[in-house]
C-alpha cells in the first residue's frame, strides 16, 4: 500500500488510488490518511510524499487469514490509538481483549471502525504533520530505530516495535516526573494479554546498542535543528509533543532501563 500509493503520487504528478488493506496494519494504520514513505538505509519512511487515497475499503474477513504474529503486530497499532487518545476505546479493549484474539466479528469491527475514526479525526486536523498529528506516532521513534537497527527483518516486525516503542515511551515519560508506573503497568498488562512484546529482551538473538539507537532516533522526521521531539504520555489517553529532547537524557534512560 505506501509502495504503490508513492508511485500513485508522483506519476503524472498524480494518479486516482484505491487502497484495499488485507492486514490489520494497513487497515487501520497505513492505508489511512494519506503518507505514503519508503524505508531507507538511514531510517523508516524517510522517502515519500503526503497523498490520500480516492477510496480505502476495509473488509476485515481479510483478517482472519494471517498469522497470529501479523495479526498482533497490526493490533499494536489499534492499542496505540486508545494510549494516546481515547482512554474509552482503551478500556473497552481490555475488557474485550479475548474475543479479539479468537476473531469475534463484532469486536474485529469495532477495533477497526474506532481506530480509522481516531486517526482520521487527527489526520483532518493536521493532514501534513505540522502539529497534532504528530501524536499518532506514539512509540514510533523508538520503535522505528529497533526496525532499522535489525535492518528491518523478520526479527522484529513494525508492530512489534510499535509496542515496544510504546512501552519505552511511557517508561521514559516517568523518567522525566510526567507519567506514573500505574499507566505504564496497565498497558503492560494488556499488551501480555495479547502475547504481545513489551521489551527489547522480546527480540531474539539481537544485542543492541545505545549508541545505534539513539543515532537513529536522531534521524527522525521530528528531529528539528538538531533536537528530538518525542510524543509522550500524561495518562492513558492523554499523549502530548515533548519538545527538545537532550541526547543526553535518551542515553542516560537506556543506560538506566536496560543496564547495556
Amino acid at each position: 500500500g505506501d509502495l504503490v500509493g508513492f508511485a500513485s503520487s508522483i506519476t503524472r504528478r498524480g494518479v486516482k488510488l484505491v487502497q484495499i488493506p488485507t492486514s490489520l496494519l494497513a487497515q487501520v494504520d497505513s492505508s489511512v490518511g494519506g503518507k505514503t514513505a519508503i524505508n531507507s538505509k538511514y531510517g523508516k519512511n524517510l522517502i515519500g510524499s503526503f497523498y490520500q487515497p480516492n477510496l480505502v475499503i476495509c473488509d476485515t474477513s481479510f483478517l482472519k487469514t494471517l498469522k497470529k504474529r501479523d495479526f498482533l503486530s497490526g493490533f499494536s497499532e489499534v492499542i496505540k490509538y486508545g494510549i494516546l487518545g481515547d482512554k474509552e476505546f482503551f478500556y473497552w479493549l481490555e475488557k474485550n481483549c479475548k474475543k479479539i484474539l479468537n476473531l469475534k466479528d463484532d469486536e474485529i469491527v469495532y477495533s477497526v471502525k474506532r481506530s480509522c475514526e481516531i486517526k482520521s479525526r487527527i489526520v483532518e486536523k493536521d493532514e501534513k504533520e505540522k502539529g497534532d498529528r504528530a501524536l499518532l506516532n506514539l512509540g514510533h521513534t523508538f520503535g522505528h530505530a529497533l526496525e532499522a537497527d535489525t535492518n528491518y527483518s523478520d526479527k522484529l516486525l513494525h508492530g512489534e516495535g510499535v509496542s515496544i516503542g510504546c512501552i519505552l515511551a511511557l517508561k521514559f515519560s516517568n523518567f522525566l516526573g510526567l507519567c506514573s508506573e500505574y499507566e505504564i503497568n496497565r498497558v503492560i498488562k494488556l499488551y501480555l494479554k495479547m502475547g504481545m512484546k513489551t521489551k527489547i529482551s522480546d527480540i531474539s538473538n539481537y544485542n543492541p546498542s545505545i549508541l545505534n539507537i539513539v543515532n537513529i532516533m536522531y534521524q527522525d522526521k521530528k528531529v528539528n535543528k538538531g533536537k528530538l521531539n518525542l510524543i509522550l504520555l500524561k495518562e492513558i489517553g492523554s499523549a502530548f509533543i515533548y519538545k527538545n529532547v537532550e541526547k543526553k537524557q535518551i542515553i542516560n534512560f537506556l543506560n538506566k532501563e536496560f543496564n547495556f
